[in-house]
Order: C-alpha cells, then structure tokens, then sequence
C-alpha cells in the first residue's frame, strides 16, 4: 500500500520525479511509493489507480519544475497533475513541494482555487549540484512524515496474489488465507466489516477496513468524488435507534458499488470494537461471538441465494479496538471450526480470513497449520 505519492507533469522534468521514486523505494520499498509511470500497470484504469493510491497516501510529493505552470492543461478535467494535487488537499494530505534546480512556487493568482493553498506549503529543493544532500533531505522528512522505518518488515503489507487454503472441520467449507489488503479481493460474495458498537463507519480518507468499505460501496463521480454515501446510509436504516448495539451482534447491508467493482454481494457489519469518552476503542471480551453471528448471518444468505458461497473476514478488533494478533486469530479460527462442525450441511464453500501485514499472514497460517491441513487452493 503506498504512502508517499509522487506528483509530476511529463514535460517539466519527470527525470527528477523518477529519480524520487528510485530513491524513495530503495529506502522504504517499492510498494510505500506511488509514481504512475511505474505503478500503474497496462491494463489498469488509471483513475481507480490514482484514487485508490492517494486515498492510502498520507504525503503528496509535487514535482515542480521551471516549466511546471506553462504545461498545465487549459482543460481542469484533463489535468491530472491538478486533480491530484487538489484531492491531496481535500483528504488532508501533507502536500510537499519539491522545487527542482531553480523553480519558484506558482504565483498564487496564477493558481486554481482548489490548489491555491500550494503556495502556502513549505517547500524541499532538489538541485543537480548538491543532488546526494538534497535527496537525503527528501528522504528524512518523508522518514518522518509517514513515520516508517527505512527497512520494511512483519508491518508491510503482504502479497496480495496469495491465498492458502486448509481444510479444519472435514467439512466442504475450505477456509482459506487472503493476503494483502481487501482492496484487491474481488472473489467473496460477502465482506465483514469490524465497526464499532455505536454502528458509525470511519472517513473516507481513512485506511481502515470500515474507510475502504465505505468509500468502495458509494457512488462516486468521475475523479473518485463521493456523491452518495450508499454504506452508512443503509446501515443506519438497518440498525434505527438501537444505538449502541451489543457487542457482537450483526447487521446485514447492500453492498453498493462494491458490487460493481468487487463482485461483493452483501455486507455484514458486525461489532468487534466498543468506545468509551476518554478511552477510545477496545476490541470486545468475546470476539469468537462476532465470527458466530457473521457466519450465522452468512449462512442465511446463502441459503436463501445459490449464489452466496464464499465470505471474507478481516481480523476483528485489531486495528483501532487494540486486540491482540495471535489471540484474536486464535478464537477467529476456532469460532469458523466450531461453526463448520456444528454446521455440516453449510451452504458456504470457502471462509476467506484476511492477512493484511505480513505478520497477520503468517500468523494464521501458523494456526491454520496446527489445526486444519493444507489442500490446494
């Protein structure tokens, strides 16, 4: 997932922005770094591409070269240097000018209204005669910026072209691992998500499971602006006044776009994490009763759908709500086991559990090894 995004024209010195991203992935690897000429593949839509990236970014690096203004387009809708810029600004982002060789920030007059505010960020220089200092400034401020360690580890995100898949209750029902982040899956009919007892969903601009949930499931307008928030909406219909709800307990939602986008037919929010003023959010006591009631619910649905056959769960409660890995995935695994036993006629074929890092992958898969076999995928 990236964190630094790489924002460049191709006629004002995209040398520099690739000699940034060659710098920048050498320090904090290539999938912390964003530069479309590299990051987006042939085949790909571009504009998902984008949104998608910025949306995970917490930094936009504006390449700004001497010709930077010259080669802006007379067309709003067909700059994407400016739209990138201006939905760096609208999601918060710390926008960072890099000024290359002797290039002045744009006059603000000269500016759009929505990237105006460019002027007023405090700028980074990268000049040919001093090139070795000026890209190791670069790199220590985005070191600080994104907070990450030079070298990658258990925390990054994992492959997102693996899945594993065991057999734990000699049961038809394969439970298998998804690796990387549930942006890419785009092969289970129902997705769960980990809200919080007062059912009300993370920003759009947050990367959590419940942020790319409702960002996916709205409608959105040509450059990824949401023009109707279909997830939260529904959820609210669903779950009335019962606010909050008992922990664990399951509410089943459309899927909005996300059908569109990632074949998702259902949703089912479960509570896996309660606030309290002053405390913030705890992963609830008995987290096994949360996979219950999602998989009850999943069942329902595929019963009453031949359709519904698969269901994704993401480890509940570790994010924000503080649980512990090895634990949660201890009593996650258990739950879906002791639903499969006591459920041999299941109208499910495959429980998908989310590994995000590399960490939460290997550690269900230890678990998965030590009490399910492995069969192929």
């Amino acid at each position: 997932m990236p964190r630094v995004f790489i924002n460049f024209r191709g006629r004002d010195q995209p040398g520099f922005a690739a000699l940034l991203d060659r710098d920048l992935s050498e320090a904090f690897g290539r999938d912390a770094v964003f530069l479309s000429s590299r990051s987006i593949r042939p085949g790909d839509d571009f504009v998902t591409q984008i949104h998608d990236s910025l949306r995970s970014c917490v930094a936009l690096l504006a390449v700004i070269g001497p010709d930077w203004l010259r080669h802006s387009r007379p067309d709003p809708n067909d700059d994407w240097v400016r739209r990138e810029i201006a939905e760096a600004f609208a999601q918060g982002l710390r926008v960072v000018p890099i000024l290359v060789e002797d290039a002045t920030l744009p006059p603000a007059d000269q500016l759009p209204d929505d990237i105006a505010a460019l002027v007023r960020c405090q700028y980074l220089r990268v000049h040919h005669r001093n090139i070795d200092h000026d890209l190791a400034r670069v790199r220590s401020e985005v070191a600080a910026i994104i907070a990450a360690p030079i070298a990658p580890g258990d925390g990054a995100e994992a492959p997102a072209d693996e899945v594993r898949v065991f057999d734990v209750a000699a049961s038809a029902c394969r439970v298998g691992v998804v690796s990387g982040s549930i942006r890419h899956v785009r092969f289970a009919d129902i997705w769960v998500n980990s809200e919080n007892t007062d059912m009300e969903m993370s920003r759009t601009s947050e990367s959590t499971i419940s942020g790319i949930i409702r960002y996916f499931g709205a409608e959105r307008d040509s450059i990824g602006v949401v023009t109707e928030d279909v997830i939260p909406r529904a959820l609210a219909a669903v779950v009335g006044a019962r606010r909050p709800v008992a922990p664990c307990q399951a509410f089943v939602t459309t899927s909005g776009a996300l059908a569109r986008s990632h074949g998702v037919r259902h949703l089912i929010h479960v509570a896996s994490v309660s606030g309290a003023p002053g405390a913030g959010f705890q992963q609830v006591p008995r987290i096994a009763g949360c996979v219950a009631n999602a998989l009850a619910a999943a069942e329902r649905l595929a019963a009453a759908e031949p359709e519904v056959r698969s269901i994704l769960l993401p480890l509940l409660g570790t994010g924000d709500g503080g649980g512990g890995l090895r634990a949660t995935v201890t009593a996650m695994v258990g739950a879906v086991r002791a639903h499969l036993v006591a459920t041999p006629d299941t109208a499910l074929n495959m429980v998908y559990l989310l590994g995000y890092s590399n960490r939460e992958r290997r550690v269900l898969l230890d678990e998965l090894g030590s009490t399910g076999r492995p069969v192929p995928a």
